[in-house]
């Protein structure tokens, strides 16, 4: 379930990185505006990608 609900969210999370910086972050004009949302979003898929694959396992033989 947890593996399921993580690959959802990043699928989501991959469709924000989309809009977000061009729906809501355009009137912005720093620089660091859409660099926080970037890294804030990074650092998001690696937990997420981390969850999803805690249970792989190599097959002992």
């Amino acid at each position: 379930m947890a593996r399921k609900l993580s690959l959802a969210c990043i699928w989501l999370l991959a469709l924000l990185c989309y809009g977000v910086p061009y729906l809501f972050l355009d009137r912005v004009n720093a620089w660091y505006g859409s660099f926080l949302f970037w890294t804030l979003a990074g650092a998001l898929v690696i937990v997420l990608n981390l969850v999803a694959t805690r249970d792989f396992r190599e097959d002992e033989e």
